[in-house]
């Protein structure tokens, strides 16, 4: 398969479509497209990250622009260290949620946010037109900063204001670059934290993304230790979920229930979401009497519109959680946060909690292929389907107690369904038919 280069970044298979030469190309490209200034990097655990961290030095060393090496960090922290420290610009090497075969550049404007749809036009302009020389092929000299995760839970801490001690809490972090930060955001939140999957290796032990079937190590652990909620993130913690008390995971999408009611009970203002994000967000902005903004899926789609319509968070359902007083990005430390401060707040178990909101049931399934391929099958899609519908991201189908979002992914060669109803047989039906259509 080709190269996906999105606003989610440049992915591809390591060694089949992404190689260090390509890798020191977009790097180059990218130092050549922000013009000059310091570049912040930072990386996850996979095996092929090292070696693709000295061919983004060596194609930012074409450039004009400096590198500051960041280590090991969650992709969150690189976007607040641009942010906090105005530097001109970042890269993360991670494929993020992708199995361990992936690997990709994320690119970071100034102000700490990815790049947004005119400036990914603007950049692969610059793509081809790399030079290389040999005077120029001598790496420059890299400055390293090691603080960068200290300083990230500092902010968390001074912004939230809340200390949950006494609480008990288990983390999962997949071996990635969240192992090391979000059990000390815990801890430094008071908490005893015990830890599964959380040191530093190139190896999954799990499937990568934070969905309740990857859950079922974090699930005993919690039962096991008999703790107060199980957090798990992806290999560069910017997704988050949650496993309560019992030991049930509560689903991705209730992380942005959670972290949206606690905000929205002590800031009120807009809040954006993408189109696939559950309908219980309506439920808490309309509790809380906060407007409430769909976009395209994307974190940058949505940063975008909470930039322009001034929002006090933003989310996507897949566990991104958006704060913009610390991060333009979705981060798992800050959900993780909101999580405990809401635990504190309401001093009942999480399944109480959960237990409060509607009714709800949602279904996520990912067929493989590609996206030419469901172009050529939506037409049927939609025809079985009764309901208001919106084609600007994929296909999007609102009937009278159900929605449907089918659309092919921006980061790998899948198209994804996500289904919600208050009649968990209803949804399962209409999801089935859809699979039927598309397969």
């Amino acid at each position: 398969m080709p190269l996906m280069f999105s606003v989610s970044g440049l992915r591809g298979i390591v060694g089949k479509d992404l190689t260090p030469e390509i890798i020191a190309s977009y790097a180059q490209a990218f130092g050549r497209f922000i013009g000059s200034g310091t570049v912040l990097v930072g990386r996850d655990t996979r095996r092929s990250s090292p070696e693709f961290l000295k061919a983004v030095k060596l194609g930012l060393g074409q450039t004009p622009c400096t590198m500051v090496d960041l280590g090991i960090v969650p992709t969150p922290t690189v976007l607040f260290m641009v942010r906090m420290l105005r530097s001109r610009a970042g890269i993360v090497i991670t494929a993020s949620h992708n199995p361990a075969q992936w690997n990709a550049l994320k690119f970071i404007m100034a102000g700490g946010r990815f790049l947004n749809k005119k400036e990914l036009e603007k950049f692969k302009d610059r793509i081809g037109r790399t030079k290389k020389t040999p005077e120029l092929l001598r790496p420059k000299p890299v400055r390293k900063k090691t603080d960068a995760i200290r300083r990230h839970i500092d902010r968390i801490l001074k912004t939230i204001r809340v200390r949950a001690p006494g609480l008990v809490v288990a983390v999962d972090a997949v071996n990635g670059a969240g192992s090391k930060a979000l059990p000390q955001l815990i801890r430094s939140m008071g908490c005893r934290v015990f830890e599964v999957n959380c040191a530093y290796s190139p190896r999954f032990p799990r499937g990568p993304e934070p969905v309740p079937e990857n859950l079922y190590q974090l699930s005993h652990l919690v039962r096991v230790k008999r703790c107060d909620l199980g957090v798990a993130c992806d290999p560069d913690c910017d997704r988050v979920s949650f496993v309560d008390e019992k030991g049930e995971p509560i689903g991705e999408d209730m992380s942005v229930v959670l972290a949206a009611d606690y905000v929205l009970g002590t800031i009120r203002g807009p809040v954006v979401a993408n189109l696939s994000t559950t309908r219980l967000l309506d439920h808490v902005c309309e509790k809380h009497d906060c407007a409430l903004f769909r976009t395209p899926v994307g974190e940058a789609h949505v940063v975008e519109k909470m930039q322009k319509v001034k929002a006090v968070f933003g989310g996507e359902g897949n566990g991104g959680i958006i704060d913009p007083r610390i991060n333009l990005t979705r981060d798992a430390l800050v959900g993780t946060a909101f999580a405990l401060a809401l635990l504190v707040q309401r001093k009942v178990p999480l399944s109480t909690i959960i237990a409060s909101y509607p009714s709800h049931h949602m279904v996520k399934v990912k067929i493989r292929m590609s996206g030419d391929r469901f172009l050529k099958k939506a037409g049927r899609v939609r025809a079985m389907l009764k309901g208001r519908v919106t084609t600007r991201d994929g296909l999007l189908v609102k009937g009278r107690d159900f929605w449907v979002h089918v659309r092919p992914s921006q980061t790998e060669p899948l198209v994804r369904i996500i289904g919600e109803s208050s009649d968990a047989e209803r949804i399962k039906d209409i999801v089935h038919k859809i699979q039927r259509i598309l397969s």
